[in-house]
């Protein structure tokens, strides 16, 4: 890690313990947990209390809170191995959760790109079958070139598993809109234009969708995403963003990886 990407771990790690403290919803301190591990801290780094309570609060059918909930819960209970009957029947329940290959926030709720994209980014082991990935193909070419995350979150899903989409063009077109949507100031936004502006979790999501697949993407634009970032950082590591520990923990990703392609 850079100096800039530990000053963000260091103060996620303070974040977590104080959420826990102040008995915010334990989905937000597992997420934030979740991704300081996958960018390099250690499972033990995490107070074991978080994963204690994590475990009390599954439910008798195996599932969690909401599918989100869940997958990031499954995602968080696989660097604990000694918690593997927990996380396969977790599993089982969010498997149930799927519709036409593709998940909502709910069984209830309408199939989402985010929340599928994101499934099976960071779960490659839901996608034994094919049809999984042309379910979330056909999804995104339903909305194509709608939102950067929506793109990016199908991308790193399709790298994940190393999905050939049946549309040959389809990775290379979506690299080229998504790396066209950066704005003058080196972020993203939902959408270049967007009246909201940029701000460090479509940034950050926008990068890990690039870096997918960098043969498509110029070095200048990732370059000018980590300035983005830098220069956008509070003195304490973090960013500006309505819930400062998920776009800090979504930047912390990024830029991790980002420094990872720059060796």
């Amino acid at each position: 890690m850079s100096i800039n990407s530990e000053r963000v771990a260091l103060s996620l790690h303070n974040m977590i313990r104080e959420m826990q403290r102040k008995h915010i919803e334990l989905s937000r301190i597992v997420k934030c947990s979740t991704q300081l591990i996958m960018s390099g801290a250690t499972p033990n780094s995490i107070p074991k209390s978080i994963l204690n309570e994590l475990i009390k609060s599954q439910n008798k059918d195996g599932g969690f809170v909401s599918n989100t909930d869940t997958i990031w819960n499954i995602k968080f209970l696989e660097f604990y191995p000694e918690f593997t009957i927990e996380r396969n029947r977790a599993i089982e329940w969010l498997l149930e959760q799927q519709k036409n290959g593709c998940f909502g926030r709910s069984k209830r709720d309408m199939v989402r790109i985010p929340v599928t994209g994101l499934a099976y980014y960071l779960l490659p082991e839901l996608c034994s079958m094919r049809n999984n990935l042309c379910s979330l193909e056909d999804l995104w070419k339903s909305e194509i070139y709608s939102l950067t995350y929506k793109a990016s979150y199908t991308l790193m899903a399709f790298k994940a598993n190393e999905y050939i989409p049946k549309d040959n063009t389809l990775i290379s077109e979506s690299m080229k809109w998504l790396e066209n949507q950066q704005e003058i100031n080196g972020g993203f936004a939902p959408w270049k234009g967007h009246p909201v502006g940029t701000n460090i979790y479509c940034t950050a999501v926008s990068c890990l969708g690039l870096l997918s697949y960098p043969e498509y993407c110029s070095v200048n634009t990732i370059d000018r995403a980590y300035k983005f970032m830098i220069d956008n950082q509070l003195k304490n590591g973090l960013w500006a963003y309505h819930e400062l520990e998920d776009g800090a923990a979504w930047g912390l990703r990024a830029m991790v990886e980002i420094e990872k392609e720059r060796g």
